[in-house]
């Protein structure tokens, strides 16, 4: 998205690993990676088609890239994507933008050494909410690798909860760059890296019974990792991501929840 917009309004610049979520009918984006790590932050109105360039000074986050942005009533949560350093390792990488006071609030629980009452800073993951929680997924975590790590943040508390364990075999196992989306009273999450391999598994987590279940369909997408995915009435879009070493895809997939299919 370069060169101007309406009424001569920057816009952001070319950039990937970034995060987007809708908020109050406009479009908030921050970070991701152009020639280097950015830590700008934008929003777009959608009925002017006016991008609007934010503070994300003081408070705000640093630098991000692979992070995740959702939207909570009038706040958006970010976390994850700081660039490595020792820093990283020693605190809760979250923050919560206010729409109304445009401030920022910095979380501040710090991870034990041993069970950790609040998830480190990892890449790739996904994010959903649900209810009144975020739901934290995988991703990449430093020197520990990938993560099968499932986390819910509650907004109202600010505490968080290991959902399932680590040793939780019976679900996507350790896998980052998917994707992850929320339909009715289940998250299903697609695709990613596990190891070296991307995959094309769909998985379902019931938030009513906590178990995940594997669906089987025979047609579906390739294989995908870096990919994005929406609910749209009673269906997932899937758009994008791609395998190692090779250009990305721009194919459009459809899976319908009610007949479990792809198109």
């Amino acid at each position: 998205m370069q060169g101007r917009a309406a009424r001569g309004a920057t816009v952001p610049c070319d950039r990937y690993k970034h995060a987007c979520a809708v908020c109050r009918g406009a479009l908030y984006l921050y970070g991701g990676r152009g020639s280097s790590t950015l830590r700008d932050f934008w929003r777009y109105h959608t009925g002017k088609n006016e991008w609007e360039m934010l503070d994300c000074s003081g408070d705000g986050p640093e630098e991000l890239e692979e992070h995740s942005m959702v939207a909570y009533k009038g706040s958006l949560c970010i976390f994850g994507g700081m660039v490595d350093s020792a820093f990283t390792q020693a605190k809760t990488p979250l923050w919560i933008y206010d729409i109304d006071s445009a401030r920022w609030t910095e979380s501040c629980d710090e991870p034990a050494e041993t069970e950790s009452s609040a998830p480190a800073n990892r890449k790739g993951h996904s994010a959903v909410v649900y209810h009144s929680s975020m739901y934290i997924y995988g991703g990449y975590v430093g020197i520990k690798g990938i993560s099968q790590e499932f986390w819910e943040f509650h907004f109202d508390t600010r505490k968080w909860l290991c959902v399932s364990s680590p040793c939780h075999s019976s679900g996507p196992g350790a896998r980052h760059g998917h994707s992850a989306v929320v339909y009715h009273t289940a998250m299903y999450l697609f695709g990613g890296l596990m190891g070296l391999t991307e995959q094309r598994d769909l998985w379902r987590w019931d938030f009513g019974s906590s178990s995940w279940s594997s669906i089987r369909t025979s047609q579906g997408p390739p294989p995908v990792v870096g990919h994005a995915s929406i609910v749209y009435k009673d269906s997932m879009l899937i758009f994008g991501g791609g395998i190692s070493n090779s250009s990305p895809n721009e194919d459009l997939w459809k899976y319908h929840f009610h007949t479990q299919t792809w198109k």
